[in-house]
């Protein structure tokens, strides 16, 4: 199962009207919503909402067999459901999904070992702008992870309760993005936490990230969490009798 995330820039004023839209989805239309996702070989939808310096932007992350012909089909289709989002989504955001090539798809650049551990798996997405002309650096950095510091990565996943993170790139209008997406017992509270822990390992990776994407993590811990406005996974199918 393939995964992904882009990001789309909610147009000025236009933040509620996308929360009654995702809201219309999901207690209005969801069996339209489901039908729509499983005929475009979507498995799980995922999207939140997170302040940026730019304004409000949209995460989604998205998973399926093959994600950028989900694409090509959606712009394709004819489907009373998904004219309606497309409509939708293009008045809220600007980005007209009936051009596939209008979507950037984010590039899974890293992905975490997944802990099996007993606990929750509540998931959380933000932004990680990467500074210019550092994205091959930022690439460098994430593989050390899991090489040279594999150890202490597992240890900082076990010590904030996360079952997986990963990491995508994605190329926009202000440049190149990282956005890093978890699961964990409490994801959010997991960034508070790390920003003000004194573990050698923790504070290395507060300076690299300070460095590479210019993110202050002692002020970042003080911002509003993404909201998760949207969490749709398909229901596995039951097996004929």
């Amino acid at each position: 199962m393939a995964a992904t995330m882009t990001i789309f820039k909610i147009m000025p004023g236009k933040t509620r009207e996308y929360l009654d839209f995702a809201r219309e989805m999901k207690d209005v239309r969801p069996g339209e919503h489901a039908a729509s996702r499983r005929r475009l070989g979507i498995a799980t939808e995922r999207v939140w909402i997170e302040p940026t310096n730019a304004g409000d932007v949209l995460l989604y992350y998205l998973e399926g067999d093959d994600l950028e012909k989900s694409f090509r089909g959606l712009a394709d289709s004819k489907d009373s459901f998904d004219v309606w989002f497309k409509g939708r989504f293009l008045d809220i955001t600007g980005v007209d999904l009936g051009r596939p090539e209008a979507v950037e798809l984010g590039e899974l650049v890293f992905e975490s070992p997944r802990l099996h551990r007993e606990g929750t798996d509540i998931p959380l997405a933000t932004v990680m702008p990467i500074q210019p002309g550092f994205t091959n650096e930022w690439r460098a950095w994430l593989g050390e992870l899991l090489v040279s510091r594999e150890d202490e990565y597992r240890g900082y996943l076990v010590r904030y309760g996360l079952g997986v993170e990963k990491v995508f790139l994605v190329r926009t209008p202000a440049g190149r993005m990282g956005i890093v997406y978890a699961e964990g017992d409490n994801p959010a509270g997991a960034i508070a936490k790390f920003a003000k822990s004194h573990h050698p390992f923790d504070a290395w990776m507060r300076e690299e990230m300070l460095y590479l994407n210019g993110i202050d993590f002692i002020r970042r811990a003080t911002a509003p969490a993404p909201d998760l406005v949207l969490d749709w996974k398909a229901e596995p199918r039951r097996a004929a009798a």
